[in-house]
């Protein structure tokens, strides 16, 4: 059986022909191609994509001069470069500098609100009388209950520390007021607390106002840190002498002198000290032992002044009677003492700062006496050798011009 066949294919349709645009020779038609339509699950993707991704600012700009391609023939897109950093709405410096300008309204206020508890009339004390009336005011007050008692001491507590603190002057009525108020130990104890306290509170305070007073007060800053730093850490080499290696006091010991003394205000070592970076333990430990002769002496003054303004005797008696008894005359002698044995004992002191014994060791006085006396020995040797050898020169000399002498009148003689 043959195949069938094939049918005769159909002729194309008809189109109608348009007579063809000349092209220009400076156009070219390039085709376009149109990208096929993205499914939703790829657009809901991509956006979910595009929300989780974070943004991070290149790490530096793109250089010029140099082009980079995109990956995509579409779309490419750049952050931009923004050169200037983001600047924070506050500095976290500025604010231990703002808590500390801050405080100051805050505990001032404080301290008149405590003052206005108690029951006395004088606001501030400036004269002798008003300090005698507010301590009769004050005493019998506090004696009228522990309760009161001690309501008197939180508020003398609350406005000493406040005025060691803020540097404000004046603790020495304060100082005096409590002697008269309460016993001379007593008083003496609890204003040297305060004062140790106070000063800490000074030192904290000062830590974050060191750019500013290391900017408006430098000669005084630097003058402080020598007197407290002193020596270096490090061991000091041997001396000529073969003496032993000094090594450097402790910082609450020179902290200590430093009040005895009496060089430095004490607001200038309580701020030098927090800027320095002193440890807090030896700021504390240096102000009670430096602070506590100044504090008996105005505690003591109080006392006196309580014993001579109140009059317990039941005779009459004179001022001048009072201050001629044995009790008071051996006050006086121990406040004589007192404020005298830092300025008798300076030397002493600065001696103890730098770690230099005031007498020398006998060992080291018999080294130093036989050190003198073989520098003694040994320069008078020197001395006859250089003599002996200019006597041998001197000779020397006169010989040879013995000789000459004798020569030329030789020849003289042999010429004539």
């Amino acid at each position: 059986m043959s195949p069938p066949p094939p049918k005769p294919s159909s002729p194309p349709p008809p189109t109608l022909s348009r007579p063809p645009k000349p092209l220009s020779v400076c156009t070219r038609r390039v085709p376009t191609t149109e990208p096929p339509p993205s499914p939703m699950f790829y657009v809901v993707a991509s956006r979910l994509l595009e929300w989780s991704h974070i943004s991070r600012q290149p790490q530096r700009p793109p250089q010029d001069g140099l082009s980079v391609l995109p990956l995509s023939a579409f779309a490419a897109s750049f952050p931009r470069y923004d050169p200037k950093p983001p600047v924070p709405r506050f500095a976290s410096a500025h604010v231990p500098m703002l808590f500390v300008i801050l405080l100051l309204p805050l505990s001032t206020a404080l301290v008149f609100l405590s003052l206005t508890t108690l029951p006395i009339t004088v606001s501030w004390p400036r004269t002798l009388p008003d300090l005698a009336q507010l301590g009769r005011e004050l005493q019998g007050y506090s004696r009228s209950g522990p309760a009161e008692m001690a309501h008197v001491i939180g508020v003398l507590a609350i406005s000493a520390v406040w005025k060691h603190a803020w540097s404000v002057p004046g603790s020495v009525v304060w100082n005096v007021l409590a002697g008269a108020l309460f016993s001379p130990v007593f008083a003496t104890i609890l204003l040297t607390t305060l004062t140790t306290i106070g000063s800490a509170c000074s030192t904290l305070l000062a830590m974050p106002l060191g750019p500013l007073i290391t900017r408006f007060f430098p000669r005084a800053l630097d003058l402080t840190r020598h007197a407290l730093e002193g020596d270096s850490d490090e061991a000091s080499p041997p001396s000529a002498e073969g003496g032993p290696v000094k090594p450097r006091s402790s910082a609450w010991v020179r902290l200590s002198v430093l009040r005895l003394i009496g060089v430095v205000p004490w607001s200038g070592i309580n701020i030098a000290c927090g800027v320095c970076g002193v440890s807090i333990w030896d700021c504390m430990l240096g102000a009670f032992i430096g602070s506590l002769p100044w504090t008996a002496v105005t505690c003591q003054i109080g006392d006196i002044l309580q014993t001579v303004a109140s009059h317990p005797s039941p005779t009459p008696q004179t001022v001048s009677s009072l201050l001629a008894s044995p009790a008071i005359i051996m006050k006086l002698v121990f406040l004589s003492f007192l404020s005298l044995a830092p300025i008798l004992g300076r030397e002493h002191l600065r001696a103890l700062i730098a770690h230099e014994p005031t007498t020398a060791p006998p060992l080291a006085a018999e080294e130093k006496r036989a050190s003198r006396w073989s520098v003694a020995w040994v320069h008078d040797w020197r001395t006859r050798i250089a003599s002996s050898s200019r006597t041998r020169s001197r000779e020397a000399s006169q010989h040879e011009l013995d000789v000459l002498v004798d020569e030329k009148r030789a020849i003289e003689d042999f010429s004539s």
